[in-house]
């Protein structure tokens, strides 16, 4: 007879959450450096390179494979390009701002979106509701993501946002298979 723990599922989606952070964050990092857009290239074949390219950078800071030669290459291309990366940002800031519609005076003035019925009347924001009761508005983290402890609190607090509960899993399972030895 063997004995499996009950804590394997717990552990299980533990590191894939984590694995789910590593890439996130490695994708985020390698998008504000590697920053170009179809229209930036001048044909399909650099465009498809490039890509290959920004792919390779996320998976081998999301799996640690060769990291200082992956950390290198950023940092090269981003002392290289740094003129170019500057522009796509704000480009994609303009961009973002005008699919809002909203000027940059209007928002270096502090004024958000407001959004406009079709006579020209501005319509109120939404208030948020139930976020708001249930204590779900506060920012600040209760863990540093740089320790251990950190990383395991982060895990424990994704999980929980999204209902997994892995002492229900963990008993669902013991249960299951004590049953499954008594009939078997």
């Amino acid at each position: 007879m063997s004995r499996s723990r009950p804590q394997c599922a717990t552990r299980d989606a533990r590191r894939a959450m984590d694995l789910l952070a590593r890439a996130t964050r490695a994708r985020q990092r390698v998008l504000a450096v590697f920053n170009a857009r179809q229209s930036d290239f001048e044909s399909l074949r650099a465009w498809n390179d490039h890509l290959e390219r920004v792919e390779e950078l996320i998976f081998n800071l999301t799996e640690g494979v060769d990291a200082s030669a992956t950390e290198s290459a950023i940092a090269e291309h981003k002392r290289r390009n740094a003129s170019e990366i500057a522009r796509y940002a704000a480009r994609a800031r303009d961009e973002g701002r005008a699919a809002m519609g909203e000027t940059t005076e209007a928002m270096d003035a502090g004024e958000g979106y407001a959004p406009e019925t079709a006579n020209g009347d501005v319509v109120a924001q939404p208030v948020p509701t139930s976020a708001v009761r249930r204590g779900l508005e506060k920012t600040s983290l209760d863990y540093d993501e740089n320790t251990e402890e950190g990383r395991k609190a982060r895990a424990a607090a994704i999980a929980r946002a999204c209902g997994f509960d892995g002492r229900a899993v963990a008993k669902a399972r013991c249960l299951r298979e004590a049953f499954a030895t008594i009939w078997a």
